[in-house]
């Protein structure tokens, strides 16, 4: 069956919508109008959608109906969204009965994916032992004392041992994700939160109760001997399927007693197969406990002193091809300092005198005092020069505008070091030479920022056209 035969083609576009966070928030919204009213006014649809886009930003798209609405007023947006689901298909608008109450109507699908979506947000239990108990309580229940309930007896263990499969299955694949995070990380705080935070919640939810209550080997076994013996109980079974003949439709006795045959054995199989999903469970539980435990040991117990960090570097560079090697070299020139440490011990203050024998070259000419002066400048000049180049500038003065905003007050300018100082100086006097993009306006006196003292000023940012 085409699943689009059911659903309209762009029922899915408000969940790729920009504006999909806010589509989510009003289909759980609704989800729990539907749970609490029989019949959802549309005035107080409206009013709810309202409420969430009190703290949200909608953002018109191509594809809504905004012509007839004014879309600046929260009301306004709220139809907006309101329309959009009933054109996507996942609500119907009508009247209520004798009265000219405008009402909405979720759709029969929609209800399916919005209660599947709470269900994917919401932390729940699996109640994997009362699933087993209930199965076991109206089987017996209805062989012993009420044969005449034995058809509904079967629907409900159906319907239980498929859900207790679902469950079982869907902890077993759970597990994987946790194990990916133990393979995919190497920060000690995360694994440890990964084991013993949000692990421990899931095992102490699922895994311990169903290993201590022992509920489903305790009636595993009854549930199979009573659905054997209905198996081979030709009066009973043909009571059944009398019973199934009035509640569904079948062409022949024949075809409904070969359905309830065919249910009774699937249940059984599927309690044979709840050992065997039991003790992968275990596998994989143990072998995300031992994965767990060695990798925290093996994160905790490396070198990670600078020592050791350079060690993994240099096998690193040592390992990579040559345009890899070219890219180490320019991080650790870029990101590494390395400076010569030395100390100081009962011998430094004693230099063993050295013999050296008289030359007859000519002594070194003495620079003047005015020319070494200059070269000591040029090279302060050029360090500068190379440590606050005009890229690192523009950056800087770019990154003051990040928030969007077209003018900021040197009051507002974070400093909390040297270099920010100095790069808002090389800022100002940028700004002031009239480079291209900023313009400044100065002010009489000057602002302290975190020990610094800066002139004040207004810079601004021309924007583009």
């Amino acid at each position: 069956m085409n699943v689009f035969n059911i659903i309209p083609s762009n029922f899915f576009s408000v969940l790729v919508s920009q504006n999909r966070e806010i589509y989510v928030e009003v289909l759980m919204n609704l989800y729990e109008l539907f749970e609490e009213e029989i019949n959802i006014r549309l005035k107080a649809f409206l009013a709810e959608i309202e409420l969430i886009l009190e703290n949200r930003e909608y953002v018109i798209e191509d594809s809504d109906e905004a012509e007839e609405t004014d879309s600046s007023s929260l009301r306004g947006k709220a139809r907006i969204i309101e329309r959009r689901l009933e054109k996507t298909g996942w609500i119907d608008r009508e009247f209520l009965d004798g009265s000219f109450t405008e009402i909405i109507t979720p759709k029969p699908y929609a209800i399916t994916v919005m209660r599947m979506l709470k269900d994917l947000t919401a932390e729940r239990a699996a109640e994997y032992n009362s699933l087993v108990f209930s199965t076991y309580s109206a089987l017996n229940q209805a062989y012993t004392d009420n044969r005449d309930r034995m058809y509904e007896a079967l629907i409900i263990a159906r319907n239980n041992t498929e859900k207790l499969d679902y469950e079982l299955r869907s902890f077993y694949h759970n597990i994987r994700s946790y194990l990916n995070v133990i393979r995919e990380n190497t920060d000690v705080d995360l694994l440890l939160k990964n084991h013993f935070e949000e692990y421990k919640k899931l095992a102490d939810r699922v895994y311990h109760p169903v290993k201590t209550m022992d509920s489903i080997f305790r009636y595993s076994g009854p549930i199979r001997n009573i659905l054997t013996d209905v198996h081979y109980d030709e009066e009973l079974l043909g009571k059944i399927t009398e019973k199934a003949m009035v509640s569904a439709v079948y062409e022949s006795f024949d075809d409904a007693k070969d359905d309830v045959l065919s249910m009774i054995d699937k249940i059984i199989d599927s309690y044979r197969m709840i050992s065997t999903l039991m003790e992968q469970i275990d596998i994989k539980h143990c072998s995300l406990t031992r994965q767990s435990i060695d990798k925290i040991r093996y994160v905790i117990s490396a070198d990670q002193s600078i020592k050791g960090k350079l060690i993994d570097i240099l096998r690193t560079y040592a390992e990579c091809g040559d345009e890899d090697k070219d890219a180490v070299e320019k991080m650790l020139i870029d990101n590494v300092d390395i400076n010569r440490q030395e100390y100081i011990d009962s011998g430094s203050f004693y230099h063993k005198s050295i013999r050296s024998r008289r030359s007859d070259k000519a002594a070194m000419q003495l620079k003047e005092a005015a020319d070494f002066e200059d070269e000591i400048m040029e090279a302060v000049v050029d360090k500068i020069k190379k440590s606050y180049s005009d890229a690192r500038v523009r950056a800087f003065m770019d990154s003051l505008f990040e928030k969007g905003n077209t003018t900021i007050k040197s009051e507002e300018i974070p400093i909390e070091n040297d270099t920010d100082y100095i790069l808002t100086l090389l800022s100002v006097v940028r700004a002031y030479k009239g480079k291209r993009g900023y313009d400044i306006e100065l002010i009489e006196g000057s602002t302290v920022s975190n020990g610094y003292r800066i002139p004040r000023f207004v810079l601004s940012r021309e924007e583009k056209q």
